[in-house]
C-alpha cells in the first residue's frame, strides 16, 4: 500500500518502513527515523496537516 509521510510528504510503500506510530487509533507511516522523531516531538502539527488535506 502506498502512503505519504506526514512529515516530509514523500510517497512510499508502507510495507517497506519500520517507522510507524499510532495516534488516536490512526496509524501513521514515516519515511525515515528522522521523520518519526519529528512527528513524536510535535504530533499535533502533522496530524492537523493531514486532517486539513481530507
Amino acid at each position: 500500500m502506498k502512503v505519504v509521510c506526514p512529515v516530509c510528504n514523500r510517497l512510499f510503500e508502507a510495507e517497506c518502513t519500520p517507522y510507524k506510530e499510532i495516534v488516536n487509533e490512526v496509524m501513521y507511516y514515516f519515511d525515515t527515523e528522522m521523520c518519526l522523531l519529528g512527528f513524536r516531538k510535535e504530533p499535533e502539527r502533522f496530524i492537523t496537516k493531514c486532517k486539513n488535506a481530507e
